[in-house]
C-alpha cells in the first residue's frame, strides 16, 4: 500500500510554510532517510527526509507553492501502484512531465540577478527586515531563485551602525516572541537546581572519540534518564497528557537572528558517539539557515556553559513539559577525607511545568541525572 508523506509539524508558529525544492522526481527510488524536499519554516529552511523506501508515484504540490501542515506532498509505492488522492498539481501530465529537470535537482548559486529578481516572500521580508537589497544576493533555490538562507548568507550592516537605529523584529524573532509568551502566560514554571561531580563524566568525554563533547556527554544522560522518568517525556493535549513514544532532545543553538532547536531524535537509542555525530550535523545545518523536519523534540537542553554563565533558568519550549538549562564547569572546592581538593562542577537547573509535572518528580529525575553523570562506572552508554 502506497504511503503518503505530508507536511510536518515542527513546532512552527504558522500552518503555512513554503515548498522551496524538490530533491526527487516521480520515478526516483527512495529509502528512510532519504532527502525528499526543503520547506521554508518561520525560522529556517528545513530538510524533509523519507520515512517510506520506495519509488516516487506522485508529487502533490510544485516548488514555489504555500503548503499547510499535515498537506500530502507526495506518494511513495510500488513501482506502478496506483493512488487514490486528489491530482496534483499540473494534473494532466504524465509522471515523467512532471519529473523534476536536472537542472532543478541541484542548487548551484547564480549570479545577483537584476530588477524582477524571483524570491521567495519569506526571503524579500528578511531581506526589508535586514535592510538587504534582494537584487544584490546570489539564489540558490530553483531557477536562481533567492530563498531565506541566501538572505541570511548574506553580509548585513556591522554593529557599530545599529547604535541609535529601531530594526524591526525578524520573522524569527516574531515567532521567538509568540512561543516564549504563549510558554510563560500557560505553563506554570517551577525550577530545581542540583550541583553535579563531572570528574567521571569529563574523564568519559576524554576517553571517548575525539569530537564527543561535553554537552553531548549531558544530552545523552538526559535521553537516558528521560527513558526511566517517561512522565516528563510529554505534553499536554486538550484535557489529556499524551506520554510519547520517541525520545527526542532538542539543542538550542544561538543563531544571528535569534534560536532554533534542532533535534536529536531517538536520543536514548543512540550510542553516545552517535548522539554526538548528529548532534554535530543538525547543529551545523541550523547555523546554516536549514533544519531537519519531521520529528519534533519532546525536550530540550540550552547550554550557556561556554560563555562562563554559572547558572541560570530556561524558558519551556513548547510543548515539552521540560527543559535543562546548563552551566559552566567550575573548579570547586570540596573537603574530602584526602583534605581539600578541586572537584569539577556544573549546575544543571530543570525548568518544568507544572500542570504536567510535581515537584517530586522534577527532583527524582534531576537526582538520578546527577547520580548518572557523577557516580555510574560508565555514566552514558
Amino acid at each position: 500500500m502506497a504511503t503518503k508523506i505530508v507536511v510536518p509539524d515542527a513546532g512552527q508558529t504558522t500552518d503555512e510554510l513554503l515548498l522551496v525544492k524538490w530533491h526527487v522526481a516521480v520515478g526516483d527510488d527512495v529509502a528512510a532517510g532519504d532527502l525528499l524536499a526543503d520547506i521554508e519554516t518561520d525560522k529556517a529552511v528545513a530538510e524533509l527526509e523519507s520515512h517510506a523506501t520506495g519509488q516516487v508515484l506522485k508529487l502533490m504540490a510544485e516548488e514555489g507553492d504555500t503548503v499547510e501542515t499535515g498537506q500530502t506532498l507526495l506518494w511513495i509505492g510500488a513501482p506502478g501502484e496506483q493512488v487514490d488522492e486528489a491530482t496534483a498539481p499540473g494534473a494532466g501530465t504524465t509522471p515523467a512531465e512532471q519529473a523534476v529537470t536536472p537542472e532543478d535537482a541541484a542548487p548551484t548559486p547564480t549570479s545577483p540577478a537584476p530588477a524582477g529578481t524571483l524570491a521567495t516572500p519569506a526571503a524579500r521580508t528578511a531581506a526589508r527586515e535586514h535592510g538587504v537589497d534582494v537584487k544584490a544576493v546570489a539564489g540558490t533555490g530553483p531557477a536562481g531563485c533567492v530563498v531565506k538562507r541566501d538572505v541570511a548568507a548574506f553580509p548585513t550592516r556591522d554593529h557599530e551602525s545599529l547604535r541609535g537605529t529601531r530594526v524591526p523584529l525578524s520573522s524569527m524573532r516574531r515567532a521567538l516572541a509568540v512561543r516564549l509568551q504563549q510558554s510563560v502566560r500557560e505553563a506554570p514554571h517551577f525550577y530545581v537546581t542540583v550541583e553535579v561531580d563531572m570528574t567521571r563524566a569529563l574523564a568519559v568525554r576524554q576517553a571517548a572519540e575525539p569530537r564527543v563533547t561535553l554537552n553531548d556527554v549531558i544530552v545523552k544522560a538526559a535521553a537516558d534518564m528521560l527513558a526511566e522518568f517517561p512522565r516528563l517525556n510529554c505534553r499536554l493535549e486538550a484535557d489529556a497528557i499524551h506520554y510519547l513514544e520517541d525520545i527526542n532532545i532538542g539543542i538550542a543553538v544561538s543563531v544571528d537572528d535569534g534560536l532554533v532547536v534542532p533535534v536529536v531524535a531517538g536520543a536514548d537509542k543512540r550510542t553516545l558517539a552517535e548522539v554526538a555525530e548528529r548532534a554535530r550535523s543538525v547543529v551545523a545545518s541550523a547555523r546554516a539557515g536549514r533544519l531537519a523536519a519531521g520529528a519534533q523534540s519532546t525536550f530540550t537542553v540550552s547550554n550557556l556553559g561556554m560563555y562562563g554563565v554559572k547558572s541560570f533558568t530556561a524558558i519551556i519550549n513548547p510543548p515539552e513539559a521540560a527543559v535543562l538549562a546548563v552551566g559552566a564547569v567550575e573548579d570547586k572546592l570540596t573537603l574530602t577525607a584526602a583534605g581539600i581538593v578541586a572537584v569539577p562542577t556544573i549546575c544543571l537547573t530543570l525548568s518544568a511545568d507544572h500542570r504536567l509535572v510535581d515537584g517530586a518528580l522534577a527532583a527524582r529525575f534531576l537526582a538520578a541525572l546527577k547520580d548518572r553523570l557523577a557516580n555510574a562506572p560508565q555514566p552514558v552508554k
